[in-house]
């Protein structure tokens, strides 16, 4: 009886069609989008990601720390991911504030640019607590849906965005 089960598997996987490898490099992100039109919206194109990707890890510490601070600072971004939805983002010379359309409420913070394990990369603090992003996604603008120069909707001030009819907040 041994003899037939292995024999049935050792059919089986040989009959089994192999899965192809993925093509182009390996990226740090997923954002499952499904149907998700924001999602969709929200999700780059593998290979802009997979070009941000190579240059980080092709190019010297100080390239890389000098395009973060040349395309962070002073921009707003529209952002959307399935766990957190819509929020907007302002960074400012070392303040960053979000807004979340969940909730309504706009946080503070700070950020700066630390050392990390490939290079330089933007970390966020909330409430003592330190956050640091990914660069490759930060550059390649994965989870964004668009950026703009300045506080565009006012986050420094305290202004709350107002959604739009497509569910984003309106550039105005």
């Amino acid at each position: 009886m041994r003899y037939l089960v292995l024999m049935a598997a050792a059919l089986l996987s040989a009959c089994a069609t192999p899965s192809a490898p993925p093509q182009g490099p390996l990226t740090p992100y997923k954002i499952a989008a499904g149907n998700d039109a924001l999602a969709q919206r929200a999700t780059p194109s593998r290979g802009a990601v997979g070009e941000v990707y190579h240059w980080v890890h092709t190019s010297a510490y100080a390239d890389i720390e000098k395009r973060l601070r040349q395309e962070i600072p002073h921009t707003t971004r529209r952002l959307y991911n399935p766990k957190d939805g819509v929020r907007v983002k302002y960074v400012g010379a070392s303040e960053v504030y979000y807004w979340r359309a969940a909730t309504g409420q706009i946080r503070r913070g700070t950020w700066d640019i630390k050392e990390g394990k490939f290079g330089p990369q933007i970390c966020e603090t909330f409430y003592g607590q330190t956050v640091c992003l990914n660069t490759v996604e930060q550059l390649s603008g994965v989870g964004r849906i668009d950026i703009r120069k300045g506080d565009v909707f006012g986050l420094a001030r305290g202004v709350r965005p107002e959604l739009g009819d497509d569910g984003l907040p309106d550039w105005g």
